[in-house]
């Protein structure tokens, strides 16, 4: 199937709450989720990111028109936020009625309060004391969506939505990792594990700290889609109830042994 957009391509992209005017430079197509490398006109080459096409609008006088309510909804929000009163404004609408009028989606991912414990701990072994995951996971992504599969089972028996949602997650999993869910320090490790694994897909090499990772971002990359309630409502409840199955069994998936402490070798290699 053809990428919605092509290399080269004039675009507006969402960053944060607005639109702002870019370029498609590159296409990745592979695997199930399309992802394209975007450069913001005016905007340093820094801010270059890999986006799906959930937050891209075609370039043309509809998204325009779009572009520019956005920004005056913004402004109105800023000046109602600077009113010393605290009252609203009557002829400033709620980010709901507006949200809803201009079509954007507001997709929420709340994670447990254990869940959200075992990110920080992650990122201080990972970023602060230069710990490292051991991979292959002891239970990967893919076990751990697998094994949340067989338990629902005996709740909800045979369910499609249930089933397209985890092989979103599995597909958003594998396309982002690289490019969104590392931390500076883990890429050396990345590019290693690629490189032993051949032909092995990340969703059986990472493991559970990867997965909560994802779930902090995924909101933002459908919070631009078409998804009308029904639909949103689907991917919140499974998505939930995927994160509250980690939290359960969390003294097996969540362990301290499932780190190590990088070795000099490894810390000259990755810059430190």
């Amino acid at each position: 199937m053809a990428s919605r957009f092509e290399e080269g391509e004039r675009v507006l992209c969402f960053h944060g709450p607005l639109l702002y005017e870019a370029r498609c430079h590159k296409v990745n197509s592979e695997g199930e989720v399309d992802l394209y490398l975007i450069h913001y006109n005016g905007w340093s080459q820094k801010w270059d990111e890999w986006i799906p096409e959930t937050r891209i609008l075609k370039f043309n006088e509809a998204n325009l028109k779009k572009q520019s309510e956005l920004i005056k909804h913004h402004k109105k929000a800023q000046n109602r936020g600077k009113n010393k009163k605290g009252r609203t404004p009557e002829t400033v609408e709620s980010e709901e009625t507006f949200a809803a009028k201009v079509g954007l989606v507001s997709i929420q991912i709340e994670l447990p309060d254990q869940l959200k414990l075992a990110l920080l701990d992650d990122w201080d072994l990972i970023t602060q004391q230069k710990h490292l995951l051991k991979l292959p996971a002891a239970n990967s992504v893919a076990s751990i969506v697998a094994e949340f599969r067989v338990y629902s089972t005996h709740v909800d028996r045979e369910d499609s939505d249930r089933d397209q949602v985890l092989e979103g997650v599995l597909g958003y999993f594998s396309r982002l990792l690289g490019m969104q869910l590392l931390y500076k320090f883990e890429r050396p490790q990345y590019a290693d594990t690629l490189e032993d694994n051949k032909g092995v897909s990340v969703c059986e090499l990472y493991g559970v700290e990867h997965l909560l990772r994802l779930f902090v971002r995924i909101g933002e990359h459908l919070a631009f889609t078409e998804l009308d309630n029904n639909a949103i409502s689907v991917l919140q409840k499974y998505i939930h109830q995927l994160l509250a199955f980690i939290e359960l069994h969390r003294e097996k998936y969540l362990l301290t042994d499932n780190y190590v402490i990088a070795t000099p070798d490894y810390l000259r290699r990755a810059g430190v």
